[in-house]
Formats: structure tokens, sequence, C-alpha cells
């Protein structure tokens, strides 16, 4: 019966399992066993597997489609790696897992853990979630900037910046290497001896020191040329070719317009070894940095935590830029990082804003009394001059003016008008951060001057034949000024609020006005700038205590401030200057440009200090000025 039964066994096997036999016997013989001993001296037995068959780190030999398929195959889980899969091409319809695996193109989100990172299950979209464009959100409810997460630093206190749920989502530009959980860091990364992964991706043995590595070519195989861009070889070798072999040459590489090359524009191999551990140099589309007066900028590194370097004139894809305000003459509310696109545009542009309508509160006074200017009170006025001519020998100051820019001044319409028609521009110059009258003062330290390239004025204007209706001129300056702690615009807002409801035209609010006016006491202008505060008077009032022979001159486009019992006045001279009133923005106080000196009755020695002036309204101008901002 034993005899019978293992027969019967064998013939059940021969005709009914058949195809497994062969199967069996023909892996059998594909294989080669081999005996070797293990690190500990232990016997151990080795094999090389088939030609359908590939073969784990350990040995073990699985289905050739088992490696980077997203399903552990291998005992010790060598087929899934990042090592391994970092560069396998996935089909297009396929789904690419954060460490390189292919899975089918339907496993995002389907609830099966496909990738063995489970990467396919981690996308922001999988928890409904919406990603935030500038803010990262930690696990435990911390914003960091977006742009500190998945760049191989950790920034959230629990570490979840730095994760594949946190990084899943990220598609890494080709010049920079991407981690096995999906971070981004800088080209180079790979083995450089420095752990720039959060995870130490970048550094695996099983990467950095891969078992059989292939012996190199001792010639160098020129590469393709890189796409968007082109190279030429060394003097030695002047019509070298792609797929040529030689034993030493230099590649000087050169990308398109709008690209540029990330890494050495020059590269050397010798004996079959380049000069860069990364191949030949790729062109990138590249954002181009334009410089601005008001800012400076400095690129993020990713290998340093708040690591910086100063920006080139251009940046590749994926850079991140901290842009910083020129503190303290520039600012911004809104300072968020910007970031080079694929595209080759940045996602913002930053611009700092001047410093406007801040006065310098440690200001050195000239004289005691307070009615001097004081050296940074008032850094936006700006002293305007008759040149000499053949009948005067020297400057003389007739008007103020506002700076609004740092090459745009507001002053008064009758100031360049004569005999029903404007005056030229090349008559003029003006001067700012004066505190002094005379032109060439040797005290004006922080003076700087201009000639007018241009003097704009309303089109209704017509002098004192209207009336002195739009009394506003806009001033064009050849050179602009540069701006500095006692040169600074002031503020302008031509949509502030409407007048009714408007703090800062409420009756008795004070505004500041400064000039070098003529004084009363002899008829001559002030040598040095004065400064007064004036108290706003509502138009009714106005009409009240103005000479009837002068309410023609209270136009539409007017507002009236002063004292009518003689306490304060503006005077000849003064005209074209600002009336501006304080605000506090976020904590700080800045004055706006609410008036320009217009006219005002006159009085002995063309001063009155016995009536209120009319300034002519900054925003019903608004359309004139906007043309010249």
């Amino acid at each position: 019966m034993a005899v019978f039964f293992i027969v019967f066994i064998g013939l059940a096997i021969s005709s009914g399992a058949g195809p497994a036999v062969r199967n069996l016997a023909s892996i059998s013989n594909d294989r080669n066993w081999t005996e070797a001993t293990d690190s500990h001296g232990r016997f151990k037995r080795q094999t090389q597997c088939g030609l359908y068959e590939w073969q784990c780190a350990d040995g073990t030999c699985i289905p050739i489609d088992g490696e980077c398929n997203g399903k552990v195959d291998c005992p010790d889980k060598s087929d899934e790696t990042h090592a391994r899969c970092k560069n396998k091409k996935c089909h297009p319809n396929a789904f690419r897992c954060t460490y390189g695996a292919c899975v089918d193109g339907n496993a995002p989100c389907n609830k099966v853990m496909e990738c063995a990172d489970l990467s396919d299950e981690l996308l922001t979209r999988c928890r409904n979630e919406t990603r935030q464009i500038d803010q990262f959100r930690c696990l435990d409810e911390e914003l960091i900037p977006t742009e500190f997460s998945c760049d191989g630093i950790v920034d959230c206190l629990d570490g979840s910046d730095e994760t594949v749920r946190g990084c899943a989502d990220r598609t890494c530009p080709e010049h920079l290497y991407q981690c096995a959980y999906g971070a981004c860091v800088d080209q180079g990364a790979e083995c450089n001896g420095i752990n720039e992964c959060a995870d130490s991706s970048d550094e695996d043995p099983e990467l950095c020191n891969p078992p059989n590595r292939p012996v190199v070519s001792e010639k160098c195989v020129l590469p393709p040329y890189p796409e968007h861009g082109t190279y030429t070889t060394g003097s030695n070798t002047p019509q070298a070719k792609p797929g040529q072999a030689l034993p030493y040459v230099q590649l000087n590489v050169s990308c398109d317009e709008g690209y540029g090359v990330v890494g050495d524009s020059v590269v050397f191999c010798q004996d079959g070894k380049f000069s860069t551990k990364t191949g030949l140099p790729q062109c990138v589309p590249f954002c181009k940095l334009d410089p601005h007066i008001s800012v400076h900028y400095q690129c993020k590194l990713s290998r340093q935590c708040n690591g910086r370097r100063p920006c080139n004139s251009a940046e590749p894809v994926g850079t991140v830029v901290i842009p910083e305000c020129n503190f303290p003459n520039y600012f911004s509310h809104d300072l968020r990082y910007m970031r080079c696109g694929s595209d080759g545009q940045w996602n913002r542009i930053v611009r700092c804003r001047p410093e406007c309508g801040r006065i310098t509160p440690t200001g050195d006074g000239l004289v005691i009394n307070g009615t001097t200017a004081k050296r940074g009170e008032v850094p936006w006025h700006v002293a305007v001059y008759r040149k000499p001519t053949r009948d005067y020998k020297q400057y003389e100051l007739i008007c103020g003016g506002s700076l609004v820019s740092n090459s745009v001044v507001i002053s008064a319409g009758h100031c360049f008008w004569d005999v029903g028609m404007p005056l030229a521009a090349s008559l003029y110059s003006v001067a700012t951060a004066k505190l002094f009258n005379d032109w060439d003062h040797p005290d004006d330290k922080d003076a700087q001057k201009s000639e007018l390239l241009s003097i704009e004025l309303p089109d209704h204007f017509r002098g004192s034949s209207a009336n002195f209706q739009s009394d506003l001129a806009v001033l064009i300056l050849e050179t602009p000024f540069k701006y500095h702690t006692y040169v600074r615009p002031v503020c302008l807002s031509l949509s502030l609020r409407s007048d009714a409801i408007d703090p800062q035209l409420e009756t008795g609010a004070l505004g500041k006005v400064a000039g070098f006016g003529l004084t009363e006491e002899n008829g001559q202008h002030s040598p040095v700038l004065k400064v007064v505060d004036l108290p706003y008077v509502p138009v009714n009032e106005c009409y009240r205590v103005t000479p009837l022979t002068f309410t023609e001159n209270i136009t539409g486009d007017k507002i009236c401030a002063g004292y009518s019992n003689g306490t304060a006045a503006l005077c000849k001279g003064d005209s074209g200057g600002g009336l501006v009133f304080p605000e506090t923005d976020l904590s700080i106080a800045r004055y706006y440009l609410r008036g320009v000196v217009s006219t005002a009755p006159t009085g002995p020695n063309k001063c009155n200090r016995y009536t209120v002036i009319t300034f002519t309204q900054i925003k019903k101008h608004e359309d004139f000025i906007n043309q010249f901002l």
C-alpha cells in the first residue's frame, strides 16, 4: 500500500499539476545557487534570480514587476525604498507615490493603501482640506509660513511640516532634490555628507553606497544637449558632439533666453568622471529680480534654518525670496515671501512704500521759540525759488510746496501764473530739507535741489480772473529726491472720507502749515522756516468772518483754516505750502495733505493776522493729481 500510495501521488501530480512542475523546474534551472558566509561567519546560501525575477537585498527573489509597485514584497522591504524607486518612470496614467513607486491612477483617496508610504491616502484633497497659499497648518494647529514647510528643516513643534502627510502634495522642480517624504531641498543634496532631508533620505547608504556599483567608463561620453539650452566644448575639441567619447572634455553650458543654468555653467570631465555629482547642469526658467530703491532681497537657503544669501538678478524656479524694506525710509504692512514659479514669473512683486507723513521727533531746534521749524518737523516741505535772471541776481523764494513722491511736488497754481498765462518751468528751482531762506545757506547740510521738468496746472485754472478756482500745481522734478530722515513725502489719501464724517476736518481740528513767508513786522521773508498750527474752520464760519469783498474767492474746492483774532496767520510767500493733519496708522502718527495754501484777505505788509486762509482742497482734484503719480 505504501508503494502504491507514493506512485498514486506521483501520478496525480504528473497528470493534474504538470504546468506547476514545469514552472518550478524552470525557475530552479534559471537560478545559480552559491555558497557563502554572512557577516557572523555563518553558512549562507545565495541565489542569482531568474530572468523574470528581481532580487531583493537579502537575496530573496520576487516577480520582476514587484519592484517599486507600491506593495512590499521583499522581506527586507528593499523593493519599495526611495533609493530604489526615486528615478522610476511612471506611465502617464499612473499615480506616483511620494517615494517614487508607480501605482494605479485611481489610487489617490480611494481608502485603499496602495503606496508603501501611504502617500496615496495622505494627500490634502483626501482629507477634504483646502491647501492654504501663504500658511501651513501643523497638526497641533500651529501656523508657519508655507515657504518653511517641506524644505528639509523641521519648523512645526510637532514636526508635521516634514512628513509624508505634510508634503505628499509637493512636486519639486527638476533642478531640486526631492526627499523620500516629498520635501524639496537644494540641488546637490544627494550624498554630499550633509543631512538636508529631515528623514536623511538624501544620505541613505543604499543611495550613496549601492552594492555592485558598475565600473565607470574610462572615457567621457558627451551627454545630450540640455533642454532649453546647449553647450560647447573646449578649444581642444571644438567639434565634439553628444555621444562622442573623449578622455577629457570641458563643457560650457548656455541657456535659451528666459532660462538660466542651475549649477556651474562650466563642467569638466576626465577619465569618465565629471566635476559635478549632479551631471550636466540644467536650463530652467529663471525669474528676473529687478532692483528697487525701496526694498532689498534675501534668498532662502533650504539647508540651514533661517539661512539666507544675497539674491542674484535672476533666480531659478522654486527660489523663495525674503523681501525686506529699506528701513527707515520705506515700510510695508505686507512682506510675504516671493516664490519663482514654473512659468518664470514671481507669484508677487514686493515694493515698499515711502515712510510718508512722519516727523522726526528728535529734531534739533534752531531757535528757542516754538514757531521756528525743527529739523525733521516737516520733512515734506519744499521751497520754490525763482531763478536768477538779468534783473534778479540771486534766487528768490516765492512759494512753498509738499513732496508727495520723490519726483512730484504739489503747490499752488498762482505761484506759476502771470498776466493770464502759465510761466515756464525753466524759470524755477526747488529745494527740500531747507531750514534757512537763502538758496545756498551753509547750514542747510541736508538740503537737496532740483530743476523742474514741467509744471502741470488744471485746465480750469485762470488765476484771479476765475477767483482762484482750481488753484493747484503739480511740479515734476528733473532730479528725483532721495529719501532720508529729513526728506520724506507727506501722506496722500485722495479718497479718505467725505467731509461730513472726517475727524481731520472737524471744527477746531489743528492742521500744520510751514513756510518762509513775509513777516508782518517788516514785510520781509522769514530767514528761517516757520511752522504754525491752524484750526479748521467750517465753510459757513469762513464766510462769516471773511470780508465781503473776499468771499467770492471761497470757491467750491476750498476749505478754510486759521484764526480771526490775531493769534497767527500766513503771509505772501507761504502760498503753495501744505495744510496737513495727523492720523494714527497702526500706532504711528502720520500727516496727510488735505489742502494747499491759496489766498487770504490782504493786510499791512501783505499780511493779515485777523482773517482765516483759504486752501485748495486736495481731494477735490483727485483725478488731476492721479495723472502724475
